[in-house]
């Protein structure tokens, strides 16, 4: 008789584990409904094929991106510049620093030197 509580108490343990497993995948499913796909998503990315020409060209320039010919063609810019920007990382604590220093000043000039 002693045997036959520990298994009732693991059939219920292991009911109610699926029990809850269930419940966060309907809770996830229901989140996906609810919520717009860009914010489900941790990172979104950059469609660079939409930006105009000459805004990559300056992105280009001002970043100092490489290619492999002086005059790169449109896909060229957007392969280089979307490797370019996937691949930048960002500083947290610069980027609060910056928003709180533009929300503090925010009829100023910044003045805050920035380590780019």
């Amino acid at each position: 008789m002693g045997n036959s509580k520990p298994k009732q108490q693991s059939a219920t343990y292991l009911s109610s584990t699926s029990t809850l497993r269930h419940a966060t995948d309907r809770e996830r499913e229901r989140d996906k409904r609810t919520k717009p796909a860009a914010l489900t998503k941790e990172f979104q990315t950059i469609d660079f094929d939409t930006v105009d020409t000459s805004v990559l060209r300056k992105y280009k320039r001002v970043y100092k991106i490489k290619t492999r010919s002086k005059n790169a063609d449109r896909e060229e810019l957007v392969q280089a510049i979307s490797r370019h920007f996937v691949n930048q990382a960002v500083k947290e604590a610069d980027s609060v620093t910056c928003f709180l220093y533009a929300i503090r000043h925010r009829d100023s000039v910044m003045r805050l030197p920035l380590n780019v």
